[in-house]
């Protein structure tokens, strides 16, 4: 009996390290892994009517989700991604080409009357910000001339881990219910329990992409030509911009447009500043109130707070991808700590008499 059970603990032992070391082999390529998963679970849906359409041939079905997936949402990404480079190349040719670029435009501004009063009543020297200005713009691009190589690097990076996630994506869609199930069968968490915590996984992650990306998508779109119609240079930039800010509830696009329709109104440009920031009020600002409680609904089942501290967390700690990481690990987080509430009211009752 002790012998079984050495061989028992021997057995979980080498089965925990192994497993262990599989997880540190695959950390590398965790991110393009991760947002397969995520892009399975968002359109599972779309997987399902393909199976009814082609009755039930999975793998038929799931070159049609993947080919519905490039068409609407690698293709438009990729076209947005090369007019960002294109218009960042056209600013960073328009830099280095005019030295005093940046002095010029500071000149401008200042150059109006109201501000220009306002630099002198504070005390600031034009020719000492002019200089500053000047100085980091030297420095920011003398940075990225010399990372030139490290970002061709990352680029090459990127396209790697993005026909890696495609791979694996295939496989999550086409093998996704039996690889939960599988999970479900093998973890000692117990079956209920872990149903639960791969429907928080899902839900979660639909409702942040949801939430954060179609609202994100939308309030860049409309930044951008609003940008466009008043003649900011490079709206698609911006846009982008705008569309990456909206990442922070409430005041994420905010960020942009208030202070651009401040600057338009104080250097003559009235009509654009007004409408920079009337729309931006009126329809910028208030597109996420209006769109994510019918887009996110009840999914998350987060209070605000818990949202944006697990978001920004997320950002600080995970990149990009941790605007829906920070999410799930908040949401993870509650639903054990709700099953623990569960399983152990009566003996916390008990222990704690009132």
């Amino acid at each position: 009996m002790q012998f079984k059970t050495f061989q028992h603990v021997l057995f979980i032992g080498a089965l925990t390290g192994v497993s262990i070391i599989f997880l540190w082999v695959l950390a590398p390529y965790f991110y393009p892994v991760f947002w397969a998963a995520v892009l399975a679970i968002v359109f599972n849906p779309l997987q399902r009517f393909w199976l009814k359409r082609t009755k039930e041939r999975i793998t038929l079905a799931t070159l049609l989700t993947m080919l519905c997936i490039v068409l609407a949402v690698l293709i438009p990404l990729g076209l947005l991604s090369t007019a960002v480079v294109k218009e960042s190349i056209n600013v960073y040719q328009s830099v280095t080409s005019d030295p005093a670029f940046f002095e010029k435009s500071l000149d401008n501004l200042t150059d109006n009357a109201v501000i220009g009063k306002q630099l002198i009543n504070a005390g600031i020297d034009k020719e000492l910000i002019a200089e500053k200005i000047s100085e980091n713009a030297k420095s920011i691009i003398g940075y990225v001339v010399t990372h030139a190589a490290a970002v061709g690097q990352g680029a090459i990076k990127f396209i790697v881990n993005f026909f890696i996630m495609l791979y694996v994506l295939y496989y999550f869609l086409k093998y996704g219910r039996f690889l939960v199930d599988k999970l479900i069968r093998l973890l000692p968490l117990g079956d209920k329990k872990e149903k639960h915590l791969f429907e928080k996984f899902a839900s979660t992650t639909r409702a942040t992409i949801k939430g954060t990306l179609v609202i994100g998508i939308i309030q860049g779109i409309l930044g951008g030509l609003l940008f466009w119609i008043v003649g900011i240079n490079a709206p698609v930039i911006w846009g982008a911009v705008m569309a990456v800010f909206s990442i922070l509830p409430a005041v994420g696009p905010m960020l942009v447009w208030a202070p651009t329709g401040i600057i338009l109104l104080a250097t003559g440009n009235a009509w654009q500043g007004i409408l920079v920031l009337i729309f931006g009020a009126l329809v910028i600002g208030t597109i996420d109130n209006i769109l994510r409680p019918p887009l996110v609904g009840k999914d998350t089942e987060m209070p605000d707070v818990f949202i944006l501290l697990s978001t920004l967390g997320g950002l600080t700690v995970f990149g990009i991808s941790g605007f829906v990481i920070g999410p799930i690990i908040a949401a993870f987080f509650l639903a054990m700590w709700h099953m623990f509430e569960e399983e152990y009211q009566g003996d916390l009752i008990e222990n704690n008499p009132q």
